[in-house]
């Protein structure tokens, strides 16, 4: 039998919610969420920053309704059926394309961190839009073969805390990296045959994780510091959740490191090429030659050729190419 929640009902305008219930439901009085509010509206800001503070996550809105469910109680209100639960994370597999299978090869396994999503989606109240958005669903056929594909989820406050601990989910690292030692366990994958991959925010996983885990990596212009969205009236609602800067860490984890990592970036999108260049020689820094790229989401979307010949340089058996520290300008 399902669990069976307990549901608190407030509205805007007397916002009185009672934390020890399991849902919360918030009349916004229109069709507009009070996630869509909090981009207009200074105390609807406020009373949504509060809920996700107490670990709440916004899941749905209808007739007027913006219903938030406990992090923690989500497992008894997904209807999908994809997806796997290790400690507090949920990911998925992809399921095998026949004929990428081989029984000459060694398994290998490419995580991938979902991204932001889409500008249509940017503000969805369903929680998968934001939190865990479809990137790359074909990516496999452009894949060399024998390669396992997990998905993580960044299933946290608002859009996610681009997979890094925050006070109300401290141990989130410690999920992924044992999500990742249990898929790779489970198919018999060697760490050297572990790539972690991902693009905006799925990059700071990717290269986070990697950096900390010591596995291979291809970060697509990563979120190193959380500074410039913050500044932007709190872009990805982290102020005062998370830590900011991310650099001083990475770079020491990158002492250790031994795996090759890959991170792609381009001096027109100025504030994340800064902190990229702030990376120590540790990671093979490929810096995109092209003026049509002037913003962070046009990074991944130019540069997809240039991704996966990285992916299946690093993935294959048979390719094998040494490189240098030395800035790489393609």
């Amino acid at each position: 039998m399902g669990h069976e929640f307990t549901v608190s009902e407030t509205n805007i305008l007397d916002f009185k919610p009672d934390y020890t219930k399991d849902k919360l439901f918030i009349n916004t009085f229109q069709n507009k969420s009070l996630l869509n509010l909090a981009r207009e509206y200074e105390n609807a800001y406020k009373m949504y920053k509060e809920i996700i503070s107490k670990d709440y996550i916004l899941y749905y809105h209808d007739k007027n309704n913006s219903r938030f469910c406990k992090r923690g109680l989500f497992e008894d209100l997904w209807v999908r059926k994809d997806l796997i639960k290790q400690g507090e994370l949920f990911y998925s597999i992809d399921e095998q394309i026949e004929n990428k299978e081989t029984i000459l090869q060694r398994k290998k396994l490419l995580v991938i961190f979902s991204c932001m999503p889409r500008p249509e989606d940017y503000d969805s109240s369903l929680t998968a839009d934001r939190c865990f958005t479809p990137f790359f669903k074909s990516i496999a056929r452009s894949l060399v073969k024998d390669v396992i594909i997990m998905r993580i989820m960044d299933l946290n406050l608002s859009h996610g805390s681009h997979y890094i601990n925050t006070y109300n989910y401290p141990n989130m690292e410690d999920d992924v990296k044992a999500a990742i030692e249990i898929v790779s366990s489970q198919y018999n994958i060697e760490k050297e045959d572990i790539l972690l991959y991902g693009v905006s925010k799925g990059g700071t996983g990717a290269l986070y994780h990697g950096s900390k885990n010591d596995y291979k990596v291809v970060a697509v212009d990563p979120i190193i510091s959380l500074e410039e969205y913050n500044d932007n009236n709190d872009e990805h609602f982290l102020v005062g959740l998370r830590k900011v800067d991310l650099i001083e860490d990475i770079n020491s984890f990158l002492l250790e490191s031994k795996q090759t990592k890959f991170v792609i970036g381009n001096e027109n999108v100025k504030f994340n090429y800064k902190k990229i260049m702030e990376l120590n020689d540790k990671v093979e820094k490929v810096i995109l030659k092209d003026e049509k790229i002037t913003h962070h989401n046009e990074v991944s979307r130019n540069c997809v050729p240039e991704q996966l010949t990285l992916l299946n340089m690093l993935l294959s058996e048979t390719i094998n190419v040494t490189f240098g520290k030395e800035l790489m300008l393609l």
